[in-house]
């Protein structure tokens, strides 16, 4: 599996808890702060999409050997894909450079290795889902049901709390292999 680090090598073996503390954490009181809140629950999601890409194992058809990029497709938000790109500046999964890209749909993402379905594409996520079920593509969602709908893995929020879900039977499908330390941290879902 490939980890997450800073291009000189070192593994932020550490991170995955320090995501998980920070998407504990909950903002209250006045309005500024519950939009804060919404702003910081969108990055703390993003967090947990970059680090969710070292918990996962490619099929070698799929992620070619280093420099090979691994790329992440974000559909229909320009916003996130900005959040992504700015926590993986400077970093590496596992020896490839990550690349984010925004793609208007699915067909457009068959050839990244993880794509993110924001709550805006919920009426498209048959499609999305049908489009990308003959790829091994990590599909990550941020919506309740998701996962349950055939996403591999999803963020949900349950008492003002970022939550994983984890649909194995969806990553099996695409070939994917989820790890076992992300696998315990998760709400299985089939």
């Amino acid at each position: 599996m490939g980890s997450l680090s800073r291009r000189r090598g070192r593994p932020s073996a550490n991170l995955f808890t320090l995501l998980l503390a920070l998407a504990a954490s909950a903002f209250q009181g006045d309005p500024r702060a519950l939009a804060a809140q919404a702003d910081g629950d969108r990055r703390v999601k993003a967090a947990f999409v970059v680090n969710f890409l070292s918990f996962v194992e490619w099929p070698p058809s799929k992620l070619a050997a280093p420099p090979a990029p691994l790329i992440v497709a974000v559909i229909n938000d320009k916003e996130f894909a900005a959040l992504l790109e700015g926590l993986l500046a400077g970093r590496t999964v596992g020896k490839h450079a990550a690349v984010v890209k925004v793609v208007s749909g699915a067909a457009a993402a068959r050839d990244a290795h993880a794509v993110f379905i924001p709550t805006s594409e919920a009426r498209a996520l048959p499609a999305i889902l049908r489009e990308l079920s003959t790829s091994p593509v990590l599909t990550i969602g941020d919506t309740e049901g998701f996962a349950r709908d055939g996403v591999a893995l999803n963020l949900y929020t349950l008492d003002r709390r970022i939550r994983i879900e984890a649909n194995s039977t969806a990553a099996a499908r695409a070939g994917l292999r989820l790890s076992a330390n992300l696998m315990r941290l998760a709400r299985i879902v089939e």
